[in-house]
């Protein structure tokens, strides 16, 4: 009877104490991804403030044509296309916690710079450019990083996790769109201090992560042929290919007519100023963390891919909302649904790419996947701003309502996206 006892005492001690660790655990997870969350928010914010004060300098203070806002878009983009996939081979290769901390740290830089070049009476299109290039430079460099150390952090909670910090994050950079549109009143030294000091605490809190293994075993193998060697892994996983071709498309005219349609609708439409465009801006991201919490409540998510592409459709609404020249109201409310359907599309896009990429390739995959995005945007930013200098901002918005069209048609059509189910909850997304 004692032995028994003693038996019994011990299967319970034993059970308590994994509890214990199973709890800590938990603990431990949750605190990583708060650490992960913040530091991720703040940068959307400094970056938030970082695209509209580009824009606005382009277009309010320099007062420069579309044809020139146009190139200089894609001046500031696409050197950022070999920094991203250079970034994709760091990622798979280093520690990404520390490169994260660095890049933060080191883009506290050019805004510094330039509120320097703004107080001695030197701001111009050059030196605009080349800050803006800097830091796109260092964002393409860490953005695969920022991506696959949440898999790290995540555990079997991807799903949950990446739309917790989309949405934490969305309205972080609300916060920093209202203050880079606040330059009017603080002065625009101030705001980019403020854009400097926004970069260092994240960084700081970044470095609270805990250190992470490389995805990738050391490897003397050149960094070009690590790219190709990625690039190839891509090719062969169709899904994931016809998904950053299809993104592709869509970046082209959508995520282009935002960044350089839109403010010249607002600046030669409505007669607005830079409180005007941060209000728009603002009430995009507001959509867009609807989007991201409303997702948190159906996850984990069994066919994003319907999602994805039925998105495509209603976005060919929402631009004919704003090409017939709406009230004030109705442009808001557009605002509004645009960022709530980016917000789905993207989440559950990148969602897709984070399940299938294996583990080994993930951040080569990802960086990829974000390099059809960034190439695709500086582009569409050219071709839109000759299309405005010929038929008018409003007929700028045409090209993109084409564009949705056709992602739906090819999705549904000549790929399986729209049957894609996403691995089981319980299933480690390796």
């Amino acid at each position: 009877m004692t032995d028994h006892v003693r038996h019994l005492s011990g299967r319970v001690c034993c059970s308590a104490a994994l509890f214990k660790k199973s709890e800590s655990a938990v603990t431990k997870d949750q605190t990583q991804l708060a650490w992960y969350t913040g530091g991720n928010a703040l940068w959307m914010a400094a970056y938030s403030m970082q695209q509209l004060l580009v824009t606005w300098i382009l277009v309010g203070i320099l007062q420069q044509t579309p044809e020139r806002v146009g190139i200089a878009q894609m001046l500031i983009g696409i050197p950022g296309l070999l920094f991203m996939l250079w970034g994709g081979v760091i990622g798979d290769r280093v520690e990404g916690r520390m490169l994260l901390v660095r890049v933060h740290y080191l883009s506290a830089i050019p805004p510094l710079i330039l509120a320097i070049a703004s107080y001695l009476g030197l701001l111009g299109y050059w030196i605009l450019i080349f800050t803006a290039l800097v830091t796109s430079l260092l964002g393409s460099s860490s953005d695969p990083v920022r991506n696959t150390i949440l898999n790290a952090v995540a555990g079997k909670k991807l799903q949950f996790a990446i739309s917790l910090s989309t949405g934490v994050g969305s309205i972080a950079a609300i916060a920093g769109t209202k203050l880079g549109g606040e330059l009017d009143n603080l002065g625009l030294n101030v705001v980019l201090v403020i854009q400097a000091a926004v970069f260092v605490v994240g960084g700081f809190i970044t470095s609270q992560l805990l250190p992470t293994k490389p995805n990738a075993p050391a490897s003397k193998q050149s960094a070009i042929n690590t790219i190709i060697e990625g690039l190839h892994h891509t090719w062969h996983l169709k899904l994931c290919r016809d998904l950053i071709g299809l993104n592709f498309i869509s970046s082209l005219f959508n995520a282009g007519g935002w960044i350089v349609v839109i403010p010249f609708i607002i600046n030669r439409v409505y007669d607005g100023g830079a409180p005007f465009l941060a209000n728009m801006i603002i009430l995009f991201t507001f959509g867009s963390v609807v989007a991201n919490f409303s997702l948190l409540r159906f996850m984990p998510l069994k066919r994003p891919g319907r999602l994805y592409l039925a998105m495509q459709l209603s976005r060919i609404i929402i631009q004919l909302l704003i090409w017939i020249q709406p009230t004030e109201v109705l442009l808001w409310l557009a605002a509004v649904l645009w960022g709530f359907n980016m917000g789905v599309t993207t989440t559950t896009s990148r969602l897709m790419i984070q399940e299938m990429a294996t583990a080994q390739f993930r951040a080569r995959v990802m960086s990829i996947f974000t390099l059809s995005m960034m190439t695709a945007a500086p582009i569409g930013s050219l071709v839109l701003g000759y299309i405005i200098a010929i038929w008018g901002p409003l007929n700028a918005l045409v090209p993109g309502m084409f564009a949705s069209l056709i992602i739906f048609t090819l999705g549904l059509t000549f790929t399986e996206i729209w049957r894609y189910e996403s691995p089981h909850p319980d299933q480690e997304h390796l």
